[in-house]
């Protein structure tokens, strides 16, 4: 290194980058891209967590421990005098639904002021922050206090001063009459939680007698584990006694595979981001090779070339990062969205806040952007620093001073697809949520080592059909080099869409198949409150009894859901009467009498997900807390399962009444003889006045399924579309670079009467080339890759086998769309090689 290097970094790259401002903007335009991608995914999980966690910590606020679950109300006064309590508060938790505003909810805090003032996280203020009117509060049951932000949103309902809500399936009144505050510290907190007093709100919500949870000040920490172990002697074995932070952690731990999924596809978008920039800073090497070779010449060193484009790379990630640190939030609003939609049907509800990007996020963009574009940028630099300046002040020797084609590639490229192959089944056997991803990233390179020999098999085929074409094809060959990490990384974002679509599809295919053998009925009944709350609200007491009382009636079926603990983890339970889920579809290994040991309720089935994430097998015994205590239940079979990824018990309703002794029902469905529109308009009619009803159909059902399931994937869709831009971009790039390294070649060609257009056709039909090799690429390691997503990847995470199917139609349209683009995307280098001045371009000195 010479103490010029600063002088020479400065004049060789910085001032020629405001002389190109097009080519520089261009690349640091795919830096940021694939860094607001990033940032954009990793905001909108950090907002789904602190959603999550701003819930919990305005209903534990300064708790110590936590009692959570189906709370009888005179349990309250015995844990208030357990030795080590300071204090305690009742709270009762539950969802009312804004019908007016659809998808628009409270989620409902009731509380008692006079025993939590000193464990609350907020602040219970009058309509204009004067202190609490404690008279009204207790004496209206209507009264409720919200955040002065959701009085903004819900105003359009508001009638004569009072919010209509529906509380389970029934319709009330409730008058916005205080106003709910949260600490600084709470800001991004849900605006939909609101507070009234634990007694209308039990009332309300249908808990008279019950509680949700029990907040706890301890004397001393020190006193927890014994506190603990006197609370477990006083509530139900089914109620949980932990520190509040242990439900948060339970909640982070649930959406880790989902957001690790998300970030795995964002790497996808900049991992294509990388390959622009190899294909960047080779334009930058080729644009200077002649003053490389004179530096050379002149006794620059090597790693004194190397670090002046390392340097670049690193100065136009700089501002790509910042750039994409910029655009980071306004791409995260775009995905907030569907990710807020695929974690409320998939866990639970909850809304994305503000789209801002925490330091730590800042300072990681940054890490990010720079780290790619230096690994990126490594080779070409590294061909900077070694070429061999005799050579390159050769006229017309730069282009095929590379080789473009080595034999241990494929070798490798065997070997790579190997380790693919065997990382897949260790993940299966293993369990592993890491090894999947290996899988992918091998199976994307193996193919990517492939590309210089399919591009040159595409080349071979098209060169005998005419001019034009033997031109293009020789000219893609000579430059593999190059042309090679173009096709790879077109073909990597091919890869992407198509892989993802397969498996969509597949698993939808999968999804319907399921429903044929789980939805049989002919009408299903819910509270419309369910539909946005989840399974909080339950039938009339006599609508089973209604049902079969009809003369239409052949069956009926009931069905509820709730989540027990079991081995201190969160798990669906659900309970059946009659043949809610239709024929379960159990699985090899189950026992042969599995369906009538379960229907008769002398055993339980697990979910294929549940089997899958805890090797449950056929007649083990599941320990599960009750009202009645511990009991053990044997497992008859596992069965499939699309609901929840977390896992699922299934058991029939008269075990569960056995131990529950609870005969509330979120749902039910109906098998008719004839007239199923009269049935549901007698029902309505008949339950009309106790509330509001969903009345679905076999086929709106289905389609409600479907609607859920494509909300799920919709993120997915954002970010293949963000990765094909991505990638088409880099067709500009390569076909830009090549122009230039080609200048020479064109004036020569101009200058023996190669008209305009003809040189347009020439780089028009090699473009067209890329995107025919790209295609085939990214379609085969596409189908390549489906099988991972669908037969690894969604094992791993989710516990659930699809049948893989491929879709003729985003196969057959690929090459529709991918080669116009291509030939898009080469127009405008494609115009300037056709632009060059031949008395310029052949001039050496």
């Amino acid at each position: 290194m010479t103490s010029r290097f600063g002088a020479l970094f400065w004049r060789q790259i910085v001032r020629p980058s405001w002389r190109r401002p097009a080519l520089t903007l261009l690349n640091v335009f795919s830096i940021a891209l694939g860094v607001a991608v990033f940032l954009a995914i990793q905001a909108a999980n950090r907002n789904a967590l602190q959603s999550f966690r701003s819930a919990a910590e305005l209903t534990t606020g300064k708790a110590d421990l936590e009692i959570r679950g189906n709370i009888p109300e005179e349990i309250f006064p015995k844990v208030q005098t357990v030795p080590g309590v300071l204090s305690a508060t009742p709270i009762v938790e539950g969802l009312v639904v804004v019908p007016d505003l659809p998808g628009e909810y409270l989620r409902i805090l009731g509380v008692d002021p006079f025993t939590g003032r000193d464990l609350f996280a907020f602040d219970l203020q009058g309509a204009n922050r004067e202190p609490l009117d404690f008279g009204k509060w207790l004496a209206d049951p209507e009264a409720i206090a919200l955040q002065q932000d959701q009085l903004a949103v819900l105003a359009p309902a508001i009638r004569d001063g009072k919010l209509p809500v529906l509380a389970g399936s029934a319709r009330r009144k409730l008058q916005p009459a205080f106003l709910f505050t949260t600490g600084h510290n709470l800001a991004g907190a849900d605006p939909r939680v609101a507070a009234m007093d634990i007694g209308w709100a039990q009332e309300l919500l249908g808990k008279s007698g019950h509680l949700s949870s029990i907040q706890i000040l301890l004397e001393s920490p020190k006193d927890e584990a014994p506190v603990t172990a006197a609370l477990k002697a006083l509530v139900p074995a089914d109620v949980i006694v932990a520190p509040p932070v242990t439900r948060t952690r339970e909640v982070e731990s649930l959406l880790g595979s989902f957001q690790l999924n998300l970030t795995a596809m964002s790497l996808v978008s900049l991992f294509v981001g990388m390959l622009l920039i190899y294909n960047s800073v080779s334009a930058s090497v080729v644009r200077r090779r002649p003053e490389i070779a004179i530096l050379r010449a002149c006794g620059a060193t090597r790693a004194e070339v190397r670090l002046l484009f390392l340097g670049e790379a690193a100065y136009e990630a700089l501002l790509g990062s910042a750039l994409g640190i910029v655009l980071g939030p306004v791409l995260a609003s775009l995905v907030a969205s569907p990710i807020e939609q695929s974690v409320s049907s998939l866990y639970e509800v909850v809304r994305l806040g503000t789209n801002s990007l925490a330091p730590s996020q800042v300072v990681l963009g940054f890490a990010v952007g720079i780290g790619a574009s230096l690994v990126a940028a490594w080779r070409p630099a590294s061909e900077a620093a070694t070429c061999d300046p005799a050579k390159v002040l050769h006229p017309g020797a730069a282009v095929e001073q590379l080789a473009p084609r080595r034999p241990w590639h494929l070798v490798a490229a065997a070997v790579i697809l190997l380790v693919a192959f065997l990382s897949g089944a260790l993940s299966l056997a293993l369990g592993s949520r890491w090894l999947p991803f290996v899988s992918a990233g091998a199976v994307l390179t193996g193919f990517a080592l492939v590309v210089p020999w399919l591009a040159a098999g595409v080349a071979a085929t098209f060169r005998g059909r005419g001019v034009y074409l033997r031109l293009a094809s020789d000219h893609l060959v000579r430059t593999m080099h190059r042309n090679a990490v173009t096709i790879a990384s077109l073909a990597s974002a091919v890869a992407l869409t198509i892989s993802v679509s397969v498996m969509i599809h597949s698993f939808r295919a999968s999804v319907a198949k399921w429903i044929s053998h789980t939805l049989q009925a002919d009408l299903y009944i819910s509270p419309a409150a369910n539909d946005v709350g989840g399974f909080e609200s339950y039938l009339p007491a006599n609508a089973l009894a209604w049902a079969r009382s009809q003369p239409e009636t052949v069956e009926i079926s009931a069905f509820r859901e709730m989540t027990v603990r079991w081995q201190g983890h969160q798990i669906g339970l659900t309970v059946l009467d009659g043949k809610g889920r239709g024929d379960l579809e159990f699985l090899p290994g189950s026992w042969p009498d599995a369906k009538e040991k379960f229907l008769t309720g002398q055993a339980v089935a697990v979910s294929e997900s549940l089997y899958t994430r805890y090797r449950i097998s056929t007649g083990d015994t599941i320990t599960l807390p009750t009202p009645s205590g511990d009991q053990q239940f044997t497992v008859c079979g596992v069965f499939r399962d699309f609901t929840n990824e977390r896992g699922v018990i299934m058991m029939q309703s008269s075990l569960f009444q056995k131990y529950w002794h609870d005969a509330r029902w979120h749902s039910m469905g109906i098998r008719v003889k004839e007239n199923r529109d009269a049935v549901a308009q007698r029902f309505r009619a008949t339950f009309g006045d106790e509330g509001q009803f969903v009345v679905y159909n076999n086929q709106s059902l289905r389609q409600r399924v479907f609607e859920i399931f494509d909300q799920t994937f919709a993120v997915t869709s954002v970010l293949r579309g963000i990765a094909v831009i991505v990638a088409i971009i880099g067709v500009l790039f390569s076909l830009s670079v090549l122009v230039m390294e080609r200048e020479r070649e064109v004036g020569v060609l101009r200058a023996i009467g190669a008209s305009r257009p003809q040189v347009l056709g020439i780089f028009l039909g090699e473009a067209g080339l890329i995107g025919i090799a790209a295609t085939i690429s990214g379609i085969i390691s596409g189908m390549a890759l489906a099988m991972v997503l669908t037969w690894v990847v969604n094992k791993a995470f989710f516990g659930w086998s699809i049948e893989l199917t491929y879709p003729l139609g985003p196969i057959i349209t690929t090459p529709l769309w991918l080669i116009p683009a291509a030939l898009i995307a080469a127009l405008f280098p494609a115009w300037r090689a056709a632009n060059i001045r031949p008395a310029i371009a052949v001039r050496f000195e």
